[in-house]
């Protein structure tokens, strides 16, 4: 295949955390999820690799203003998606009408 799929862009912004007694530390990551049933935090890079902490009941987080900004930019785009879809399927109940 040639270049012919465009390169998806990932909203990067910082996960930051800290063990109970710890340091915060910090990554930049295109998202996150937490694993319960192995009480473990992944976070995925922007390179295409993971982060993960072990033991996430044992930590703080501390998402900033990127997240919420990343986070209103999906839901936007996801609502644009959905709209698009409808009219599709509009168009195509009215055409075969």
């Amino acid at each position: 295949m040639e270049k012919e799929l465009a390169e998806q862009e990932y909203l990067v912004y910082n996960f930051k955390w800290k063990e109970l007694k710890g340091e915060w530390q910090k990554q930049d990551v295109i998202g996150h999820k937490f694993y319960e049933e192995v009480n473990r935090m992944v976070l995925y890079k922007a390179d295409g690799g993971i982060f993960e902490i072990p033991c996430w009941n044992d930590h703080y987080s501390d998402l900033g203003e990127d997240w919420a900004d990343k986070v209103r930019k999906q839901v936007e785009e996801e609502k644009q998606q959905q709209l698009k879809e409808e009219e599709l399927g509009n168009t195509t109940t009215d055409a075969g009408s």
